[in-house]
């Protein structure tokens, strides 16, 4: 099986028609091929990246921040936010377990996390947003990684919707 059909497959396991797959398949082949040839692949999302390039940098300190799930109002990992950053005493994430051992709470929104915090009201769609936008991140260059260490790691979103 061809990669082409197994993506073809799974978008049609994700509730796409065949005429959908079909169309995202080949916008996302005309992309790519844009991409090789060098040329700026959509206009409107380079725009739009820069865009919110800026508020992130006026946010969160840094154009391309890493994502992570977390858990907002909703008391669900239905949010997503820009990993926090903070150290020493500015971190706000200690918590303790069910037995008293200090822990890192990754999932929480403290103080000391940088905006913004994004409620998506569903699971699926904060795990899909945070991997889509830490892709970005990735494919920039831009990030940076000690944001990513392993006490700041973007969580996994998990249960059922």
């Amino acid at each position: 099986m061809s990669a082409r059909d197994e993506v073809h497959a799974a978008l049609r396991r994700a509730g796409y028609g065949v005429p959908g797959a079909d169309r995202l398949l080949d916008r996302v082949e005309a992309a790519a091929v844009a991409y090789a040839a060098g040329r700026p692949v959509n206009e409107t999302l380079l725009k739009a990246r820069e865009a919110a390039a800026d508020l992130f940098e006026s946010e969160a300190g840094e154009r391309r921040p890493m994502w992570r799930v977390v858990i907002t109002d909703s008391e669900s990992p239905t949010g997503i936010a820009p990993v926090c950053t903070a150290t020493g005493d500015n971190d706000e994430h200690a918590k303790f377990d069910h037995i008293g051992r200090p822990m890192r709470d990754v999932e929480g929104v403290y103080g000391c996390c940088p905006d913004p915090v994004v409620e998506t009201y569903s699971t699926v769609l904060a795990a899909y947003l945070v991997e889509l936008l830490n892709a970005d991140t990735e494919v920039s260059g831009k990030s940076s990684r000690a944001a990513a260490d392993a006490t700041h790691e973007p969580a996994q979103a998990g249960g059922a919707q």
